[in-house]
C-alpha cells in the first residue's frame, strides 16, 4: 500500500473559477441538481496515475476517473462527475511515485477548476525543432461533433477510449440534444479510436464502437 501523505503537507492548493472547459457555474444536470465536474491542473513536477472522486462519507473509493490515461505535469484534465452524488467530494491522488494524497469535502460545484502546485507555476519550455521531450508527447484535445438525426432528444452522450469497461461521465452534463441539433463536446484524453453511447429520453441506447475520431470526429445518431 502506497504511503500517504499527511493533508497538505506536499501540495500547495490553489481553487479558481474555470474557464473554457467548463462553465464558470455548476449548471443543473438531468434531475435539477448542479453539476459538480471540474477541472484539475497538474502545476506540480509529478505526474498523476490516478484519481478518484466520490461523495463526502462513501467508504469505498469506486474507480480510476482517469482509467488508462495520466496527468502528467503541466496538464491538465476534466473530470466528469454524475450530478446526483452531489457538489461536495472527497478526492484521492495516486501520483506515479507511489504516494498517495486525500483532499476532503471539496466543493465542486463551487470551485471548477483544482490546481495543484503554485498557481505560478510555469510548464517546461518547448523542446527545441526536432527534439522530443522524453516520456510525454503533447496531443492537442479532441472534440466530437455529435449530431442528432432523429426524432428523439438525446439524453445522454458518453465517450470512452476503446476497450475501456467503464463509459464514464455524461458529455451533455444534463443538457439534451433535441431532434436535428448538434453539439460539439469535449473527449476525454487518449488515442483516436473511441467508442461512443447515446441515450436518448425514451431510455433507448445506441452505441458505435472503434470510431475513429482523429479522421472524422463528427458522429451522427441513429
Amino acid at each position: 500500500m502506497p504511503r500517504q501523505l499527511a493533508p497538505q503537507a506536499a501540495l500547495a492548493l490553489s481553487f479558481f473559477a474555470a474557464a473554457g472547459s467548463l462553465p464558470a457555474a455548476a449548471q443543473p444536470g438531468p434531475m435539477g441538481y448542479p453539476d459538480p465536474s471540474f477541472e484539475i491542473v497538474n502545476n506540480t513536477d509529478r505526474g498523476i496515475e490516478q484519481l478518484f472522486a466520490n461523495p463526502v462519507g462513501l467508504r469505498d473509493w469506486g474507480h480510476d476517473r482517469l482509467g488508462a490515461q495520466w496527468v502528467p505535469p503541466g496538464a491538465r484534465h476534466v473530470v466528469r462527475l454524475d450530478p446526483r452524488g452531489g457538489c461536495r467530494q472527497d478526492l484521492r491522488l495516486v501520483w506515479r511515485d507511489g504516494s498517495v494524497q486525500d483532499l476532503r469535502d471539496i466543493d465542486t460545484c463551487a470551485q471548477r477548476q483544482l490546481v495543484l502546485g503554485a498557481p505560478s507555476y510555469a510548464p517546461t519550455p518547448a523542446p527545441m525543432p526536432g527534439k522530443m521531450a522524453p516520456g510525454y508527447a503533447p496531443q492537442p484535445p479532441l472534440t466530437l461533433r455529435l449530431e442528432n438525426r432523429g426524432g428523439r432528444p438525446i439524453a445522454l452522450a458518453f465517450a470512452t477510449p476503446s476497450g475501456q469497461p467503464d463509459w464514464g461521465q455524461d458529455l451533455l452534463l444534463g443538457r439534451m440534444l433535441r431532434a436535428g441539433a448538434r453539439q460539439s463536446l469535449a473527449l476525454p484524453p487518449g488515442p483516436c479510436l473511441y467508442d461512443i453511447k447515446v441515450v436518448f429520453a425514451d431510455g433507448a441506447a445506441q452505441e458505435a464502437r472503434g470510431l475513429d475520431l482523429c479522421a472524422r470526429p463528427a458522429v451522427r445518431f441513429p
